[in-house]
């Protein structure tokens, strides 16, 4: 009777954590569809604005064709990004993103990654500090996650804060842990702002805030992070810039 008791227990358990499971996936699929609803528009919105503009009025200068070929191409660019990291998101909170980890020298990784953010056109006038304790450091770590972790992590400094924002990247080792810094001395954000920064979706509250971007690139750094067993915080406030710092188990 104990038994039965103990299998029956086992049963209901088994069914309201399959209930609960499928009670997140209505929910994801929830937040997809009000996403894709309301960001899509933003930049579909100027591409057919162009295209009804070269339908209607039939012949257009050289400029103007290159000036609304430009607008239109950064706009699918644009598409093209909330897709990818939508669905980078999702394969990452479903588990289903495979993670091949190599053994390298961070060290180099991080700094090979600042050269080749400063080597593309659109920031090649920022700059990026490099300061680090170790020559090198071997750890074993998916690259092209974290290339995509702390691109967004660099970039979202650029994007939001001003033109002559600049970031720092620290690394250093432990005993125990490697540590990575990434900061900024940009206008930072109050404390409010911050605890929510790594929620999907999020842009900040500012109505200076710029638009660019999925709102789920923290997300995604926060997400690959975790994958290697680190962690992430968020330290910033109001004119005293934003740094966030990256904690990863040395075993």
């Amino acid at each position: 009777m104990q038994e039965d008791r103990f299998v029956l227990d086992a049963l209901r358990r088994q069914v309201e954590g399959q209930a609960e499971a499928v009670k997140e996936n209505e929910q994801r699929r929830q937040d997809l569809i009000a996403f894709l609803a309301h960001d899509l528009k933003t930049p579909l919105s100027p591409i057919k604005g162009y295209a009804e503009m070269l339908q209607e009025y039939g012949s257009v200068t050289p400029e103007q064709c290159r000036r609304y070929a430009g607008i239109t191409l950064k706009n699918v660019s644009y598409i093209e990004t909330l897709i990818d990291d939508l669905k980078l998101t999702y394969q990452l909170e479903s588990g289903m993103l495979p993670v091949s980890r190599e053994e390298q020298d961070i060290v180099r990784f991080m700094r090979e990654l600042a050269i080749d953010i400063l080597n593309t056109p659109e920031y090649e006038d920022r700059t990026i500090h490099f300061e680090t304790e170790e020559a090198d450091f071997l750890y074993s770590f998916d690259q092209t996650l974290l290339t995509r972790a702390f691109r967004n992590l660099i970039i979202n400094a650029f994007v939001h804060g001003e033109a002559d924002t600049e970031v720092t990247l620290r690394v250093s080792a432990s005993n125990t842990a490697l540590n990575i810094s990434v900061a900024d001395n940009g206008k930072g954000i109050e404390l409010e702002a911050a605890e929510h920064l790594f929620d999907r979706y999020y842009r900040g509250t500012s109505t200076q805030q710029r638009p660019e971007g999925s709102g789920l690139g923290l997300t995604i750094a926060k997400s690959v992070i975790e994958l290697h067993g680190g962690t992430i915080s968020v330290s910033s406030a109001p004119n005293r810039g934003t740094a966030f710092y990256i904690e990863f188990p040395r075993s």
